[in-house]
């Protein structure tokens, strides 16, 4: 019998706009695909001894559920400080809930970690079966349904993160499985031009360069 204490997960525009901030839980499987970039004729940086070694990290097993918690609580964070109570909840289709002055909202959260020197795309799909799920669970507590999507890109030194209501999804370019994010640097200024999107961004993030497995 296994006696080991279960841990439970944790889960964590409308009004996020300008926060002055610098997000996964989610399993690889559930990492939305990329699209073709429109940008992939810019230069990245070359990969650095640290890229390596978030490389090692990415390959524990556990490091896109903690990458997921992190997003959750990225966003967890933004709503509060835009004066939301906010609940984390361990349900298909949603991960957070939040209220504000009565009204309720079903908050879906995804996060991507692009490590120094990726090449991978900055476009993504929201597949038509998550936002199905999110719009089920919203129905189903009478709650406004709302995606959010973290974006950790270490060449930038930015975490970005994008809060958009479900139902304004459809407003994006449509994809073979859903509907396409794009974010590349070549996209990203009309995407946020856009009034249903809500944005905020964590800039000059500094990582410690000491390997505590060295010393």
């Amino acid at each position: 019998m296994d006696t080991r204490r279960r841990i439970p997960y944790a889960c964590h525009k409308n009004d996020i706009r300008n926060s002055e901030l610098p997000l996964t839980r989610r399993p690889a499987g559930m990492i939305m695909p990329a699209l073709p970039d429109d940008n992939a004729s810019s230069t990245r940086q070359p990969n650095t001894g640290q890229a390596e070694g978030e490389a090692m990290f990415m390959t524990h097993s556990r490091s896109p559920k903690l990458l997921g918690d992190f997003g959750e609580g990225l966003a967890t964070y933004a709503l509060i400080r835009k004066g939301f109570e906010v609940a984390n909840v361990d349900h298909v289709g949603a991960d957070l809930i939040a209220e504000k002055s009565g009204k309720r909202f079903a908050v879906s959260v995804k996060t991507r970690l692009f490590r120094p020197g990726s090449k991978e795309s900055l476009n993504f799909v929201v597949e038509k079966g998550h936002i199905d799920k999110l719009n089920y669970f919203a129905t189903q507590f009478d709650m406004t349904p709302l995606f959010a999507l973290a974006l950790c890109l270490s060449d930038e030194k930015t975490i970005h993160l994008l809060v958009i209501p479900a139902a304004n999804l459809t407003d994006l370019p449509r994809a073979k499985h859903g509907v396409a994010l794009r974010f590349s640097r070549k996209a990203r200024q009309k995407l946020l031009q856009q009034p249903y999107v809500d944005y905020s961004c964590w800039k000059d993030e500094s990582i410690g360069t000491n390997d505590f497995a060295q010393l």
